[in-house]
Order: C-alpha cells, then sequence, then structure tokens
C-alpha cells in the first residue's frame, strides 16, 4: 500500500511504516537538517532503508514546507491528482503548541498546521489518515474567553468528518511496542467511508493496536511479557574506550561493546563488524557538571533528581534525569544533557538517545549536534530529530494496525465487520 508523509521529520515514522510494508510515495519536511538525515537514510538511491521510490518529478527532493505547497495552485492540481491511489497520508504535526511539557496556547500558530494537513488531505482523498501526536492534542482548553472547551484532537475530528471520514483516537503508549521507553501519544486514525460509526472504528482501533504490538515483538524477537529496559537498550554503547568522534573534530566517541540483549543485537543487526556507532559524541563536562553528576551516582535514587538536590548542588537546571538501567525511561525530549547515563558521570549520547527511541544503528543522523538559544525554535538538531520522533517500533505498529483497518472495513459481510466480545476483553493498550 501506498503512502505519503508529512512533517516527516528525520524518519521515525516513515521507517516504522516501511517496516509494516508500506511503500513511501513523498516526504514532506520543513528543516534542511532533518530532511538531510531523511534523505541519506530512505530517499538517495544507496540509501540503507531507501522506500521513497516513486517521487514524482515535479517535486524536489528537497526540505519543503507544507504551507508553501499548499498555497501554490500547480503544486495543488498535482496533489488532485493522486486521488484513488494514495492509501494513507501520514504525520506528526510540530505539537509545541500544545505539548502537556508546556503551557497550551489555543492561539499558538503551530496548532494550526494540524488542519493544514487535513486541507492536504481534502486535495489527495486518501483512503486512510494516521496523525500521531502528544496527548496534549486531545485535551480540551478554552482558546478564546467565552468560548466552550474544546481539543486540537476534537477539531480534527469534526474536519475528517466534514470530508466524509470516520475518525477516533486511541492513547498508545510506546513501550507496548517494544520501546523503552514510556513515550504516550495520541493516534488519530480516520478511514473514508460513510458506512461505519466511529463507535465501531474507536473498538476497532483499540484491537488492531493492541494485535500489532504483540506482532512487533515477536518480529523482532522482543520481550513478549515485560518492557525492554534502559540497560538492554545502551549497554553495549561501551564508554571504556574513547576514540576521537569520527565527525567532530576534539570530541570523544565510543566503541561497541558485546550485545549482550535481543534488543541490542537488533538495534546493530547489519552493521559491519568494525563500524563505529553513528553519533555517538561525548558531552564535553566542565568539572562542576562532572562533580555534579558524581554526587548523584553516589546519593541519588534513579529517576528525576529533587529540586533540593539541584539547588544545593548549584545548578540552575530544573530538570535531571539519573537513568534507572533496569526500567524503562520516561518520554525522551530534545534535551540530552536531561539525562544522566547510570553507570557513567555524564549526559547521554545522541545514539543512545536514538537507541532508546529504537532507530537502529545504521539509521544515521545528519547535521548540528546540538543547537542553543533562541535557533532551537527554527533549526533541528541532531539531538531534537531524535526527540521529536516518532519511536520507529511504534510507527511499525501503527502502520500493522492502519493496514488491518482499511482490510477490515473493506469487507462487504458486515457480520465480519462486527467486535468480537471476548476479542474486546483481551485487548489491552
Amino acid at each position: 500500500m501506498r503512502a505519503i508523509e508529512l512533517f516527516a521529520g528525520c524518519g521515525g515514522l516513515a521507517l516504522g511504516l516501511r517496516s509494516a510494508g508500506w511503500k513511501g510515495v513523498f516526504a514532506v519536511e520543513r528543516d534542511p537538517m532533518a530532511f538531510e538525515t531523511l534523505s541519506a537514510n530512505m530517499i538517495e538511491g544507496a540509501s540503507p532503508f531507501r522506500s521513497f521510490e516513486e517521487w514524482p518529478t515535479w517535486l524536489p527532493k528537497t526540505n519543503l514546507d507544507i504551507v508553501a505547497l499548499l498555497n501554490n495552485s500547480v503544486t495543488r492540481e498535482h496533489l488532485k491528482g493522486f486521488r484513488g491511489s494514495i492509501d494513507l497520508v501520514a504525520g506528526g504535526p510540530p505539537c509545541q503548541g500544545f505539548s502537556v511539557g508546556g503551557r497550551r496556547d489555543g492561539e499558538d500558530e503551530r496548532n494550526l498546521l494540524v488542519y493544514k494537513m487535513i486541507e492536504f488531505v481534502e486535495l489527495v482523498r486518501p483512503r486512510a489518515v494516521l496523525i500521531e501526536n502528544v496527548e496534549g492534542i486531545a485535551r480540551r482548553f478554552v482558546s478564546k474567553p467565552g468560548e466552550a472547551k474544546t481539543s486540537v484532537a476534537d477539531e480534527a475530528i469534526q474536519r475528517l468528518q466534514s470530508l466524509g471520514y470516520v475518525a477516533a483516537h486511541q492513547i498508545i503508549n510506546s513501550s507496548e511496542f517494544g520501546v523503552p521507553q514510556a513515550r504516550k501519544r495520541v493516534a488519530i486514525v480516520a478511514l473514508l467511508t460513510d458506512e461505519y460509526s466511529q463507535r465501531e472504528l474507536t473498538d476497532a482501533l483499540k484491537i488492531e493496536l493492541a494485535h500489532a504490538a504483540v506482532a512487533v515483538k515477536k518480529k523482532h524477537g522482543l520481550p513478549a511479557d515485560r518492557p525492554v529496559t534502559v540497560r538492554e537498550a545502551i549497554d553495549d554503547l561501551a564508554d571504556n574506550v574513547r576514540i576521537p568522534c569520527p565527525d567532530s573534530a576534539g570530541y570523544d566517541a565510543g566503541i561497541y561493546g558485546p550485545a549482550q540483549s535481543s534488543y541490542a543485537k537488533l538495534m546493530r543487526a547489519g552493521l559491519p563488524k568494525a563500524a563505529v556507532p553513528n553519533s555517538h559524541r561525548f558531552t564535553k563536562h566542565g568539572p562542576g557538571v562532572q562533580a555534579l553528576y558524581e554526587l548523584a551516582h553516589r546519593t541519588q535514587p534513579n529517576g528525576r533528581l529533587s529540586k533540593e538536590f539541584l539547588l544545593s548542588a548549584g545548578t540552575k537546571k530544573d530538570k535531571k534525569v539519573l537513568l534507572d538501567p533496569e526500567a524503562v525511561v520516561q518520554t525522551i525530549t530534545t534535551h540530552p544533557d536531561e539525562y544522566i547515563h547510570y553507570a557513567y558521570p555524564r549526559n547521554i549520547t545522541v545514539r543512545e538517545m536514538a537507541r532508546l527511541q529504537s532507530f537502529p544503528d545504521r539509521f544515521t543522523f545528519h547535521g548540528r549536534y546540538t543547537i542553543n538559544g533562541p535557533r532551537r525554535k527554527f533549526d533541528v538538531a541532531r539531538c531534537s530529530q531524535v526527540g521529536n520522533a516518532v519511536p520507529p517500533l511504534m510507527g511499525e505498529g501503527l502502520g500493522i494496525a492502519v493496514a488491518k483497518l482499511i482490510q477490515r472495513f473493506a469487507l462487504p459481510n458486515r457480520a465480519k465487520r462486527e467486535i468480537d466480545a471476548t476479542e474486546m476483553s483481551g485487548a489491552r493498550l
């Protein structure tokens, strides 16, 4: 089945959809560094995870802005030409305007990008739509004084329904798909049909996501009855031997140690024996930071460090997490300096972040490692590419579930589509 991806970022969702059997047609991503990573891994001829092999000749293979595309009358006609041939339009619009981690703002212009995606859907008319986003997209708030509470998800679903889609949403946890991270997200799924109810789709979506979670873990040989832990995810990214960083003069990088877990072996699949981990560059810590991390290792429990401890240590940072090696990590953000390695007094690296997001090691990251100051709002460095991405294993599960929903709701016999009560009772997400 054929898919177009919007707000593609560095390619986490695209990689997951590819693993689920979807064929990419083209992808839209505004940021040049994120697109460089996407292109190197999934678009260029020699890319290791090549997917977008039907890229239209009228669309340049470069970073593109969805608003500019939709404002171009010629492009709009080209997009209409895809009607009847696209099975899925998928994407995760920027979420800062309704992030749980920050102030939700109904006036934030980034909220409008969800509706730009729906405008794109109206032109292409795919069989299905997938919108992945933070939990905040479904949280109701007052956009303007005097107005009723609503959520971006509510409005998005209403707009999709007005276009002839039935739409529903489900909260999912990435750890259910074998990702060593308890990242909760909202998946909005819409199918182009006027024959079924939102209730039917809601029930079916819950079931298919539960089945997909089992299928992904079974396919990749991951534990079926427990989450993958932080130690299993990154313990083979050794720190006892350091080498000059291949892509950053003046920095050290790490090498590989033995891969003990099934997860580490999965992440390293296909690498040559002499490979050096990509983006495994170590941060240069000053004496004060080094002392803080050593003190945390000696005196603090795993998890988020208390404000009292951070204040007493003289740091201005209000969030530092000492990783628990025997548990999953909570949501990986775009700030690697928030995470302290469980075994070494340092921040985790971009590659370790990528492991915690389930990016395989053959997936290489490009662009600057970090960006500080005002440019963070406009440029997407490697750490932000990873932190903003859909975990590929979760993306694979979403791709499997959507494909099954298309098959389920296309069956001619209504009785075959009805939800079995015993099946519902076994669905756990």
